[in-house]
């Protein structure tokens, strides 16, 4: 408690009359502020996403991240949102505490990514430009022999030919019985541009996650008396998950482009750019327990097979897009004063699930018998935005979906910015509407413990809101009117709230600076309507303070500090291991949370480490663990140290 107030008090000091001071949003970490305030050593690497890569003219290459800020976050979790809650390992399921109205559109299996930065994704793959090779290790251990280790290599392998490869895996057998977390991620990438005009890429991922599934302690009582009774609710469950997906796109600008001189104007017809895609995705799910079915879970229902539990679900999905866009600036860099995105896929997915009801068509492989669901969505759409870079911006879409799982859902919305990038203040605001099917899980599923067939009502979505961003800090507010929403009861079973519920959000974002003391904050507050809906603590806050020095006559560059996480008290949402959801829970209560970490970052040449005291607090809180999900506790204390190597050109 004492530690939240003294970081509060130095928040406001800092923002005394005379305070250096410079605030950023964490989305632009790659590239913004930090590079010239933090220590870095500059590589010339850029990277892009697939949009930048190929069509929107007003997305920026960013530039590889060699700075020292955020280093002590060494999970693969993406460092933008530190405030989330797990289950004690790294690895396993996680859930953000900040209310998102909108985390995913189209066909989903669950309503958000659950193992965030441990699962590599087509979208997220980086396609990397160095002017010859980028490569980076790193490698973390910690305490109870954890383990993850990252490697990527990059390379310019011709004039206009680039590739890259990544692996990661996690290997973490947990501070309790039967949470170890054993993951592993691949990806490939390569892009190339072989004439003026036209540009080809690919990306290949794989995961693979094997996770034990405890199902929590079955005497949270016992367990606080004594740690040695950390006896499980599962003792032979596991969670598997094998994915395999690949994507080739290419795109062929039409037009042609012709310049008298180098002073004057070029002579241009831009017809556009013409561009397909090409995605396939395997998707298996996988829950194993060689124990008879626990009654802790769905212990009304009579279980198929009373034995044991073998249940698989195998997605697939393949995927077509066409875009036309209005193509990018010029090589002298004229703008046009719109960019415009049409497009239209179409998506076949093939859903096969255990046969335990006779619902869908029927087959067997294997002597396993399932059950198969097709669909075809057909999803069009357009995409209007100016020039970030002006006074006055705007950008907004629309998509709809035909046929197929999400027929009828609809997506409209947008955003209106007001000033220039470099000036100190400017002023956002966004509003979106929304029609969208439950996540398919929701809806269907097959498993030994428990089956459903559900036919939800679409959830209407209408959110808006504004910010400010400053110099000095960024503010921002929303409004979110909820209608059936759906979400997970007490006993694991999806739900529809039978109404509309108002969702209100406020939070802060500053990095503050005196001297060579550093701070970088995050608070949110968060009203929810009504309580038949996913649980979220009122007030959650990050903030990291930290000393920035250098050492041997500036050959040595550190970071030295402490991160604090809190959050209010509330009724965490619980963990269903059985079908991979968090659900709402009742008979539980968490104290107001403070999870406190002690850290000192360095770097040296191109190398980069750090040592880690994690939820240092729990030396001093009298052995009462904290229960980020209801009931794995968190580690008392953990020691982690991780060190980091890049090359490039």
């Amino acid at each position: 408690m004492q530690s939240y107030f003294v970081l509060m008090i130095m928040m406001a000091w800092c923002t005394l009359p005379g305070m250096s001071m410079f605030a950023g949003d964490d989305h632009h970490h790659e590239n913004d502020h930090h590079h010239h305030r933090d220590h870095t050593i500059f590589s010339g690497v850029s990277w892009h996403t697939r949009e930048s890569l190929f069509s929107q003219p007003f997305h920026q290459q960013k530039q590889i991240d060699t700075t020292l800020t955020d280093f002590q976050h060494y999970d693969f979790f993406p460092v933008i949102k530190p405030l989330y809650a797990g289950k004690g390992n790294v690895g396993h399921a996680v859930r953000p505490l900040m209310f998102e109205p909108l985390p995913g559109q189209g066909f989903r299996l669950h309503s958000h990514q659950m193992y965030q930065g441990h699962l590599l994704t087509l979208d997220s793959v980086r396609f990397y430009r160095p002017e010859h090779v980028y490569s980076e290790l790193f490698y973390v251990l910690g305490a109870g022999r954890e383990q993850l280790f990252y490697a990527m290599h990059n390379q310019r392998l011709h004039e206009h030919v680039y590739g890259g490869i990544l692996y990661q895996t996690t290997n973490s057998p947990g501070h309790l019985s039967r949470l170890r977390a054993r993951n592993a991620g691949f990806s490939l990438s390569l892009d190339a541009q072989p004439f003026e005009g036209y540009q080809v890429a690919g990306s290949l991922i794989i995961n693979r996650i094997f996770n034990d599934e405890s199902g929590g302690l079955a005497d949270r009582l016992g367990y606080e008396e004594d740690e040695g009774r950390d006896f499980m609710r599962l003792t032979g469950a596991q969670t598997r998950l094998r994915e395999l997906g690949f994507r080739v796109e290419h795109s062929y600008q039409a037009g042609f482009h012709q310049s008298k001189d180098e002073q004057s104007r070029p002579l241009s017809i831009n017809l556009g750019q013409f561009r397909h895609a090409f995605t396939y995705q395997r998707r298996s799910f996988v829950f194993d327990e060689s124990t008879a079915p626990s009654s802790e879970f769905f212990g009304n229902e009579v279980p198929v097979n009373p034995g044991f539990t073998y249940d698989s679900t195998l997605v697939h999905t393949v995927a077509n897009e066409l875009n036309w866009t209005s193509g990018k600036p010029d090589h002298k860099g004229y703008d046009a004063p719109l960019y415009i995105r049409l497009f239209v896929s179409h998506e076949m997915i093939n859903v096969r699930m255990p046969a335990l009801s006779g619902n869908g068509e029927e087959g067997n492989d294997d002597s396993y018998p399932f059950e198969r669901q097709r669909y075809n969505q057909l999803r069009q759409g357009v995409h209007i935005a100016s020039n970030p870079r002006h006074a006055f911006s705007f950008e907004g879409y629309a998509h709809y979906i035909a046929s197929g799982y999400n027929a009828g859902d609809s997506y409209m919305g947008g955003h209106i910015l007001l000033g220039r990038e470099k000036q100190p203040l400017r002023l956002k605001l966004h509003a979106i509407y929304a029609e969208q099917e439950a996540p398919y899980f929701y809806n269907r599923f097959r498993s030994n413990y428990v089956s459903w067939n559900n036919d939800f009502r679409k959830t209407r979505v209408l959110t808006g809101g504004a910010s400010v961003l400053h110099s000095m800090l960024s503010a921002d507010a929303g409004y979110t009117l909820m209608n059936k929403a759906v979400y997970m009861d007490e006993e694991g079973y999806p739900r529809q709230n039978t109404g509309s519920f108002s969702v209100i959000t406020a939070g802060i974002t500053t990095e503050l600076s005196f001297s060579f003391i550093r701070s970088k904050h995050r608070v949110q507050y968060q009203y929810f309507g009504d309580e038949d809906y996913d649980r979220f603590p009122s007030l959650v806050s990050y903030h990291s303070l930290y000393a920035d020095f250098k050492l041997f006559d500036g050959v040595l560059k550190a970071h030295t500090g402490v991160d604090l996480r809190h959050n209010n008290p509330y009724r965490p949402m619980a963990y269903m291991p059985v079908n991979r959801h968090f659900h709402i829970q009742n008979h539980y209560e968490s104290d107001r949370v403070f999870l406190l970490d002690v850290f000192a970052n360095a770097m040296i040449s191109r190398a980069r480490l750090f040592i880690k005291l994690e939820n240092i607090l729990g030396l001093f809180s009298g052995g009462k663990p904290v229960y980020d999900i209801p009931f794995y506790p968190l580690p008392e204390t953990a020691f982690k140290f991780g060190i980091s190597w890049m090359f490039f050109d």
